[in-house]
């Protein structure tokens, strides 16, 4: 029996091409967008389902392709990659005490919107400094780069929005301006539904955002047809049912994560999704269970279904 395996790219393989996927993988099938580091799954047999990883609606890991192109021309990799490179360095230091610590940024009283935004992103980034300590210093050029267009070795500081005095203006060096231009961003990488850009700043560690926005991109969107929808992304492993547009019952999975560890949502790791469609008969349902495997077992942790 032949079984058809499909690629859909995600945050952390972004500038990966078709091209080096077929190389690796000889024969795979792709789900892709037109645009690099995007594509959305729909089985022919499933027209109602759609699959992707989900991080096209995420502020710090959509690509990007306008910010940094003076540094780095071409390049799409959205800030969630250089915060990657540091979640990577705090797990080989295991390191539990910052060596440095973050430069505090106070809200411009007297900027405008951009300015607000930008404190937001400053704020983002002050939570993920804090969750993710380093050893080194925040001025030391460590970040390593020659990827995507990027030839320089970066700073934690180069990364972080600064200010030169308290309340003042705020500015920042890599990223420059990525809170004015996610409006534009979005319509490059196909969202359906617009996410302001405050929500989008805010929200983008918490996974209930990727959560609501299976809802609605899909099915609150009166342009899509999709009733079932699997992201991964958030690590957090779940089923949530909810109505479409139409009134209809809607089913809405993420299929978590396969790492070794996880502190995200329920904390369980190698979660998958299993998908059963329905048959011809009325009575019959298509099938949505969400599993964990641990220790050579397979558990059930949740399922739902409805008919189409």
């Amino acid at each position: 029996m032949k079984i058809t395996v499909t690629y859909v790219p995600g945050n952390h393989d972004l500038t990966i091409t078709a091209e080096n996927v077929d190389l690796i993988l000889p024969g795979i099938n792709q789900a892709r967008d037109n645009e690099q580091g995007l594509g959305t799954y729909s089985p022919s047999g499933i027209p109602v389902l759609a699959i992707e990883h989900g991080h096209r609606y995420n502020f710090f890991c959509a690509p990007d392709p306008i910010s940094n192109q003076d540094i780095a021309p071409g390049t799409i990799m959205p800030p969630g990659y250089f915060f990657t490179r540091i979640a990577a360095l705090h797990h080989i230091q295991d390191c539990h005490t910052a060596g440095d610590t973050m430069p505090i940024v106070t809200q411009n009283t007297s900027g405008n919107e951009s300015q607000d935004l930008l404190f937001a992103y400053w704020e983002l980034w002050q939570w993920s400094i804090t969750l993710l300590p380093i050893e080194n210093k925040f001025d030391e050029n460590m970040i390593v780069t020659n990827v995507d267009g990027f030839t320089g070795t970066y700073s934690v500081n180069d990364l972080l929005p600064y200010q030169t005095t308290p309340g003042g203006f705020i500015d920042v060096h890599l990223y420059k301006g990525i809170q004015d231009t996610w409006n534009q961003r979005q319509t490059l990488n196909h969202v359906a539904v617009n996410i302001p850009t405050k929500q989008a700043i805010a929200n983008s560690a918490i996974p209930s955002e990727s959560d609501d926005q299976a809802k609605n991109q899909y099915f609150l969107n009166p342009n899509s047809n999709k009733r079932m929808v699997i992201f991964g992304h958030t690590h957090d492993a779940k089923i949530i049912a909810s109505e479409n547009h139409n009134g209809q019952k809607s089913i809405y999975a993420n299929s978590g994560t396969w790492i070794d560890h996880n502190k995200v949502g329920a904390a369980t790791t190698m979660n998958f999704v299993v998908i059963t469609p329905q048959n011809t008969d009325d009575s019959s349902q298509t099938m949505v269970k969400l599993y964990n495997y641990e220790g050579e077992v397979v558990t059930k942790m949740a399922e739902d279904s409805l008919r189409y």
